[in-house]
């Protein structure tokens, strides 16, 4: 296999014989379908904020600005205090914000890390369409902090509002419509998405849609994406062989709705289906226990990929067992940053070793300060001479006033080493996947429940159909 750039990799948590593997299904929106961030962020956020001052929020509120470069991926959200907080593995609190107002240390210390917390109490920013909303939210949660008693309600009731006319925006047209009158501007086609599906199907997978997006939507789009694209599959459906629209995952896997066959010659018009699902029609709905007995598989035989780790990861592989694929789109631009960066991050482990040996050899004049005083105080022991003990003393203790000095210049140069690497990925949040050096949060449920996770779909064209996907995960930190 030709030698891969790390953006067009697939990484593998759990390993996993492709060959094994009967069919591939997919999730539509930032899975198969990606989006101008910016655009699509952008319309879904003054959608929403319509609504906002239409039920009675102040017109001041029209002047606020979507930034696009603020809120990321794996962030949790304090609906109750108006925070936005980025945590590392071990649920520590390393970045806060209020609104825009950064949190220090004490005031994180204070809130959450003096006494822990339960982070399934906060919102998990984990996909895209979470975005724009969290960064609405910020935006309110600033104009409060900056006009007190303008908005009278508390952080908790305007997310609430905020849930409910986001939604509202997705369900009434005001964001869709728009997508679908103008789909260059929202929807980027992934040049090599077509020669990706057709090598899947040459290599013996059967590929299937399960997606939240209503039939209306899926079709129109993904016949921007891949009609008359390839001569032996000229409409979208040729492509798969299971379709499933409105899925409402991750109820798909924990609910027990029925599949409807959607009549696409009838204008969407539903009708309950009973008996196996037939190849390229479109269903409504449905639940996984159904899909696998109509399907005559199983479980580890069915490698789903998306974008959402609860949605389509999290409860796929817990109650199914299905291997699971995770699409970061963010990991395509981060890589290459993490490439670029190398020899920084080289300079930080050189300077922490640094910092190591100058911190055992700062302990051994300590402890030869506290030998030599020990033994001065011993009246059992003889004694050395008073000015000889002084003197040697007072060089130890110079001696060791160089090492502390040398450590605090060592313990500064590496504090704004790492900074000016995490300024690299994002100038607010850093890297997505860690924060400082540790893993973040987000990186540790990737690596909890994405069996497989890369930046594109389309990376899967560079892997053979029955390819061994080895991890190497396991390694503990004393292997390294």
């Amino acid at each position: 296999m030709q030698k891969l750039k790390k953006h067009q990799k697939i990484f593998v948590n759990r390993s996993l014989n492709m060959g094994s593997i009967r069919s591939l299904g997919f999730d539509m929106d930032h899975t198969l379908v990606l989006y101008n961030r910016v655009n699509f962020e952008n319309l879904a956020f003054h959608e929403t904020l319509k609504k906002f001052i239409a039920n009675g929020y102040p017109e001041e509120l029209a002047s606020l600005k979507f930034d696009p470069n603020f809120v990321i991926r794996g962030l949790l959200v304090d609906r109750e205090r108006g925070n936005l907080l980025k945590v590392d593995a071990h649920k520590y609190v390393k970045v806060a914000f209020h609104g825009h107002l950064k949190l220090d240390k004490a005031a994180r210390s204070e809130l959450y890390n003096s006494r822990g917390f339960k982070a399934d109490d906060f919102l998990t920013v984990d996909t895209f369409f979470a975005l724009s909303e969290t960064q609405l939210y910020i935006e309110i949660v600033d104009y409060m902090r900056r006009n007190p008693g303008k908005i009278n309600k508390t952080f908790g009731e305007v997310y609430k509002d905020l849930r409910e006319w986001i939604d509202l925006s997705h369900q009434d047209g005001s964001i869709k419509t728009k997508v679908l009158m103008e789909p260059s501007k929202y929807i980027v086609r992934d040049p090599h998405i077509v020669e990706t599906l057709v090598k899947l199907i040459d290599g013996g997978k059967k590929l299937f849609l399960l997606t939240n997006s209503d039939y209306a939507y899926t079709n129109e789009v993904m016949k921007y994406l891949l009609d008359n694209q390839h001569e032996e599959f000229q409409h979208w459906q040729d492509y798969f062989e299971y379709i499933i629209v409105s899925a409402g995952k991750p109820n798909f896997f924990t609910g027990s709705n029925p599949f409807y066959e959607v009549m696409t010659d009838q204008g969407g018009l539903l009708r309950l289906h009973r008996g196996p699902l037939v190849p390229q029609k479109v269903y409504h709905g449905g639940n996984a226990i159904l899909f696998e007995k109509l399907t005559a598989q199983k479980g580890d035989q069915i490698l789903y990929c998306g974008d959402h780790i609860y949605g389509d990861i999290m409860r796929s592989k817990e109650l199914f067992n299905w291997r699971t694929f995770l699409v970061v789109e963010e990991l395509y631009d981060d890589f290459k940053t993490t490439e670029k960066m190398q020899p920084e991050f080289e300079k930080i482990t050189d300077a922490i070793r640094g910092e190591e040996l100058l911190t055992t050899e700062a302990q051994a004049l300590r402890s030869d300060i506290s030998n030599l005083e020990r033994r001065q105080k011993n009246q059992k022991k003889a004694k050395m001479d008073e000015s000889k003990f002084l003197t040697r003393v007072g060089e130890l203790r110079a001696e060791l006033k160089v090492k502390e000095d040398l450590l605090e210049i060592q313990h500064k140069a590496i504090k704004e080493l790492i900074s000016a690497r995490e300024k690299a990925f994002h100038p607010v949040w850093g890297e997505l996947m860690r924060t400082s050096l540790e893993k973040s949060r987000f990186g540790k449920q990737i690596e909890s429940y994405a069996c497989l996770y890369t930046s594109r779909v389309s990376s899967l064209r560079f892997y053979s159909c029955s390819q061994k996907m080895r991890s190497y995960r396991d390694l503990m930190p004393h292997d390294l």
